[in-house]
């Protein structure tokens, strides 16, 4: 019988069938997961993920959260002959005793908390009984394993997460953390923790697998490394076909490669810290074999040849996380009847008093969001960082009438045109924006569809698709203008940016300054006066967030695939978001700046 660390079928189902739970009791096609087939792979237990896309940000992602824990209940409710809700170790072997897949929620990401303890305790309240404290990308309290270190591993703010989580028994999960954010845990940590579905590392070196000194500490301390299927995570030679543009035919991975990381485990962790959480539905690829979740008996049957007892198979197939997961049930409990002590982190995240200080001591910014998949993503919190206060507004619903108030503007992209009034209506209020930075010399900062908007609002030239095609990184080469330019210096002498247009600005407008052109684009980056700059690429992508590009519909020559684009861009993620930080920071200090004068002042400039 398997207990499965993590399955993520539920963000497949909002993305694929709008959150319909319908159609689970029978074959569904191009998913990895359905009731016929979990009975097939001798699946007894799950934990289902509650994933959301970091495309989400601040407040969305707990609503979004809220959205995904209802989608599991609803899902569980829609089929009480196989699925039962099972919040504590408990319940779940009295699910399997009846014959019914125990259910249970793990989230997948600490930015999903908002910041805030009360948001995780109304979680676990919810039934949530691991949290995984980052996902791919470094969050303010965490370093992510594939994202550029921001803390050498936890914060104080982080160590708190993790106490926390312990007074209410909530699993620890260092699935997606840097290896100094999984030291630093179990520094932290008075509880076992887990890894809901990583590989081991010296195997494959794969950022997102687990190094040997942690295997052998979360062994030592109790825990489980429950083994992924992801190929790229399992096999080094399709880890650098995955790196190296995924041309061609894949290397291939099988159940044989599976049991590899699962015996490693077990030979550095004991056979006690070994278990499997397969990230089906949440991957496209899985090994031969293990192609979804009806798969489970051929692993088995694959150890049994290596001459693993009956006894070992238990303990990996769900002995060891039901043992991890019952030690924390009584927290759970003392938590849930009140009696767990004094609970960490009672400060309001979200106040008003808090915003009105922060409105007064921190400088605002205005961040134009054309449509919700054009960003903000990273600059948000880059922006916070340096001491801003990002205000994101939606064009389509409304934007506001003038920059009274704001000490900075950032115009993102959209697909649009700049004078596209027909599918985009709000642009007239934007162009107004743009015109009343441009007057005032504001700091501002158009990125994308916000470059092409200050360029046609100050008299430069705008067109459709009148130059080469760039898509995924892009060298971008700074001019001797920008060895002075307050932002655009931090690219230093050149650096991969994410870019994904034709060239469209024809002619810049008369007195700017061009700034930075790259082999196919010239008006890359360029400055209208002091402090309004244009940015034709994109500093606030990084390489994952390619994943949501449409994949070319005519392709032109060297068009490449998405997945192409996304391996090619990871090559360069690090030096891209190094640069793109260090704009965005620069930009934040030019928007400090501009607050300090006076509006006298900044008239007489």
């Amino acid at each position: 019988m398997i207990i499965d660390g993590h399955n993520d079928l539920p963000w497949a189902l909002r993305e694929e069938r709008a959150a319909r739970v319908d159609g689970v009791s029978r074959n569904l096609e191009g998913f990895h997961t359905d009731l016929p087939r979990l009975r097939r792979g001798g699946v007894g237990g799950q934990f289902w993920s509650v994933w959301v896309d970091p495309a989400l940000v601040g407040p969305e992602q707990v609503v979004a959260t809220l959205e995904q824990i209802d989608l599991v209940r609803r899902l569980i409710d829609a089929y009480p002959g196989d699925l039962a809700w099972t919040p504590t170790a408990e319940l779940m072997r009295g699910a399997v005793g009846a014959g019914r897949i125990g259910s249970v929620i793990g989230i997948e990401g600490g930015d999903q908390l908002g910041g805030s303890l009360a948001a995780l305790r109304q979680f676990a309240r919810l039934g949530a009984r691991y949290v995984t404290l980052t996902w791919s990308r470094t969050t303010s309290w965490a370093d992510s394993a594939t994202d550029v270190a921001r803390h050498g591993g936890l914060t104080m703010f982080g160590r708190d997460v993790v106490a926390e989580m312990n007074r209410i028994g909530v699993l620890v999960d260092l699935a997606h953390v840097s290896p100094d954010t999984m030291r630093d845990a179990l520094d932290a940590s008075s509880r076992p923790v887990i890894v809901s579905h990583s590989g081991a590392q010296a195997l494959c070196g794969h950022p997102r697998n687990v190094p040997d000194d942690v295997l052998a500490r979360i062994g030592a301390a109790g825990g489980v490394v429950m083994i992924t299927f992801v190929p790229s995570f399992l096999s080094p030679e399709r880890w650098e076909w995955v790196k190296a543009g995924q041309n061609g035919t894949p290397p291939r991975v099988d159940v044989g490669i599976v049991a590899d990381h699962v015996e490693h485990v077990r030979d550095v962790a004991g056979i006690a810290a070994v278990g499997l959480g397969g990230d089906f539905d949440g991957t496209d690829a899985m090994p031969d074999g293990l192609a979804d979740v009806s798969g489970y008996p051929a692993l088995m049957a694959e150890l049994a040849r290596r001459g693993w007892s009956d006894d070992d198979l238990d303990a990996l197939g769900h002995g060891n996380i039901l043992r991890v997961w019952g030690e924390v049930d009584e927290d759970y409990r003392a938590f849930l009847s009140g009696t767990a002590g004094e609970p960490i982190g009672i400060a309001p995240v979200v106040d008003v008093a808090a915003r009105e200080r922060a409105a007064t001591d921190r400088p605002r910014v205005l961040v134009v969001q054309n449509v919700r998949s054009s960003g903000p993503r990273r600059l948000i919190g880059w922006l916070t960082d340096a001491g801003v206060d990002p205000h994101v507004v939606l064009g389509p619903a409304g934007l506001p009438a003038s920059l009274d108030g704001y000490s900075g503007l950032i115009m993102l992209g959209g697909g649009l045109m700049p004078d596209d009034d027909e599918e985009g209506p709000w642009l007239a209020a934007e162009r107004s924006l743009a015109a009343e930075a441009i007057e005032a010399d504001l700091p501002t900062l158009g990125i994308c569809l916000g470059a092409q908007i200050i360029a046609h609002v100050a008299g430069g030239t705008v067109k459709a698709k009148t130059g080469p095609k760039e898509r995924g990184a892009t060298d971008i080469r700074p001019l001797a203008a920008a060895t002075d330019d307050a932002v655009l210096s931090a690219i230093g002498t050149g650096a991969p940016m994410i870019e994904n247009h034709q060239d469209m600005i024809t002619e810049l407008p008369p007195g700017a300054v061009l700034l930075a052109s790259s082999a196919g684009v010239d008006n890359q980056a360029f400055r209208v006066g002091d402090h309004v700059r244009g940015v034709q690429f994109h500093p606030e992508v990084c390489a994952d967030d390619l994943w949501g590009w449409e994949e070319p519909t005519d392709p032109a020559p060297g068009d490449a695939s998405v997945a192409e684009l996304v391996a090619a861009a990871r090559l360069v993620d690090a030096e891209n978001t190094a640069a793109s930080r260090g704009m965005i920071t620069a930009f934040a200090a030019a928007v400090a700046a501009a607050a300090r004068r006076s509006p006298t002042d900044r008239e007489g400039e």
